[in-house]
């Protein structure tokens, strides 16, 4: 019987680890994929926008060699928290079930390496993230191999006729990636103009409207995905090709980048008995101990903040498990 079973790797669930850990709770974390696979899944070479000492966990410092940590600095530092501190992890393991009431769940899972298994624990902390659900287009096509809900570098489309469909900061960097690295960029957007994008990369995506290195399509949808060509409903408000007609428009293309962002999994959140709010995706849960409708199970990390937004990072989201494990504490009659 553990004290606590933490679902999800990524920085949330190893604060929550490392806080339980230090509680002297019985825990253990049980994940997927690899440790902070969200962060793995980030375009190689990214370099975060925050600071070192805002996205290290507990008292380790994180040592970059410039002002920000990249990509491949934190998968290492996050890592090495991990072996430093002896916490106990279990990846490539993914939770199929969890039952019974606050005091005595069930967790059945599926290990890679040792099959199915099961975990009795008093409560569960819930920090399974958004990224590894992709909002889906649906449109005719979107299975095809050429099309990716997921961006990791621009190398190999070179000399390609590459769509990027989205607005937002993730379509905008990896339209300037893919055109740097010599594709054929066209980006297909809903809007009339881009929106919420970091000011310091707007200008560039300008620029490279402007003199033709990339061609955006505004107030368009992607309608049909095709082997050698994709097919957009295109609007009457586009500003950004002044040239393209109401109606329908055929280009080619040999790969789909649906840079439409991601979510939690809400099958799996539903599955637990947690509610989830249909408009946003958001888990009900208290902000202030994480608890959710069911006693006994806590939700962190960026799922609190339903579909993925810049409202929760790991800035934020770091300080989800300790207050999870004080709450806990506090029901035994313990303090910090």
């Amino acid at each position: 019987m553990y004290d606590a079973v933490i679902i999800g790797a990524g920085p949330a669930g190893l604060a929550a680890a490392y806080a339980a850990k230090r509680a002297g709770l019985d825990y253990v974390v049980v994940e997927r994929q690899c440790i902070v696979h969200t962060i793995y899944q980030f375009p190689t070479g990214l370099v975060f926008y925050s600071t070192p000492e805002l996205i290290s966990l507990g008292d380790v410092p994180m040592i970059v060699q410039g002002l920000k940590p990249t990509r491949e600095e934190a998968l290492n530092y996050y890592l090495k928290f991990v072996e430093s501190q002896g916490l106990k992890v279990n990846t490539y393991e993914e939770v199929t079930s969890i039952s019974g009431e606050d005091g005595d769940f069930e967790i059945r899972s599926v290990s890679q390496r040792e099959g199915e298994r099961c975990y009795r624990t008093r409560k569960v902390i819930l920090a399974t993230g958004a990224f590894d659900s992709a909002n889906r287009i649906g449109v005719p096509g979107e299975d095809l191999p050429k099309v990716f809900h997921y961006f990791k570098e621009g190398h190999p489309y070179f000399d390609r006729d590459v769509l990027v469909v989205g607005g937002k900061s993730s379509a905008v960097e990896t339209a300037l990636t893919l055109y740097r690295a010599g594709a054929r960029v066209t980006m297909s957007y809903r809007r009339s103009s881009f929106r919420g994008i970091k000011y310091w990369v707007l200008p560039d995506l300008e620029n490279r409207i402007a003199e033709g290195s990339i061609t955006a399509i505004m107030d368009s949808t992607l309608k049909t995905i095709r082997q050698t060509e994709v097919v957009l409903e295109v609007g009457s408000e586009d500003v950004a090709d002044r040239d393209v007609a109401d109606g329908e428009r055929v280009i080619p293309n040999d790969f789909v980048f649906c840079m439409t962002g991601h979510g939690p999994d809400v099958p799996f959140l539903s599955g637990t008995g947690v509610e989830v709010q249909p408009e946003n995706n958001i888990p009900v849960h208290d902000p202030d101990t994480f608890e959710s409708n069911v006693s006994g199970i806590y939700i962190i990390g960026v799922i609190t903040a339903g579909n993925v937004s810049s409202d929760i990072f790991i800035e934020n989201s770091r300080l989800h498990g300790p207050k999870v494990v004080e709450h806990i504490l506090a029901q035994n009659g313990v303090s910090q």
